[in-house]
């Protein structure tokens, strides 16, 4: 999506939207294999954004480009108004505002759940231990598992582990929270405890940008699909037009496989 896409959205006279990522062009290669093509993508504030597409599109890559995991090779990322283009200086500051929860957890397996998730705020934000534990416990409750507070990862299942994951996140109190197919490491039964997680942070506003090949959570959750083949953005659009009327062929062929395999997530 283009700033002039984003313009024309707007009413006449209305105000410019307030914008939390901004990609404009953004290239990406490893080695001699582009990874991501001229990518324009602009989410909203408040916008719940998820990313879909077959292995190797692209997707993930670009989610990581936007905290800077991945660099890029061309073109800008603004975050919250911090430009990621000015030499790196601006990355640790745009990494303070922008959560992330991995497919693979990350949590630390010598801490406690507790010491995961007061770690950061401690050492990032310089908050004292007490106000990090009454955060910790905030978000713990919120994700609906305080009790496991002292327990170790390997204490707990793999969605209880992505639930810390995601409360760990919640801990910095970011403005933008990313998801990087949070269930494709978890048993069929443990997913849906997380897209539950997901779906109460997407409804009390959280701008979310999620990569996921989970579409009945696609079609509850997200303001809008984009799908993306071979680095590039095919298609953007609503949910209901995405899934009932998908405009390019590729898109068609992907959610008819993807369909096929996937239940959707319950009302």
């Amino acid at each position: 999506m283009s700033a002039a896409d984003d313009r024309s959205e707007q009413p006449a006279g209305s105000a410019a939207p307030l914008i939390a990522v901004r990609m404009q062009g953004v290239s990406k290669w490893f080695g001699s294999f582009q990874a991501l093509n001229k990518i324009d993508l602009t989410v909203r504030r408040g916008e719940k954004i998820v990313v879909c597409g077959p292995s190797g599109s692209g997707k993930s890559t670009l989610i990581r480009c936007i905290n800077q995991l991945e660099p890029i090779q061309a073109g800008s990322i603004v975050v919250d108004d911090i430009d990621l283009g000015a030499g790196g200086k601006n990355v640790q500051r745009v990494r303070r505002e922008v959560g992330m929860v991995f497919q693979s957890f990350n949590l630390f397996p010598h801490m406690t759940v507790m010491d995961n998730c007061i770690l950061a705020p401690m050492k990032v934000r310089n908050a004292p231990k007490d106000e990090a534990i009454a955060t910790a416990r905030k978000y713990l409750a919120r994700v609906h598992i305080p009790e496991q507070a002292d327990k170790y990862p390997a204490q707990l299942s793999g969605g209880q582990q992505q639930r810390v994951a995601i409360a760990r996140a919640l801990c910095m109190n970011p403005k933008i929270m990313l998801f990087d197919e949070p269930t494709s490491a978890l048993d069929p039964e443990m997913v849906q405890e997380v897209l539950d997680t997901m779906i109460d942070l997407a409804e009390e506003g959280m701008t979310m940008v999620c990569v996921t090949h989970e579409m009945g959570f696609a079609r509850r959750v997200a303001d809008r699909v984009v799908f993306m083949d071979h680095g590039e953005i095919v298609e953007v659009a609503p949910p209901e037009e995405f899934f009932e009327r998908p405009s390019h062929e590729r898109a068609r062929l992907f959610l008819g496989q993807i369909q096929r395999t996937h239940k959707p997530v319950p009302e």
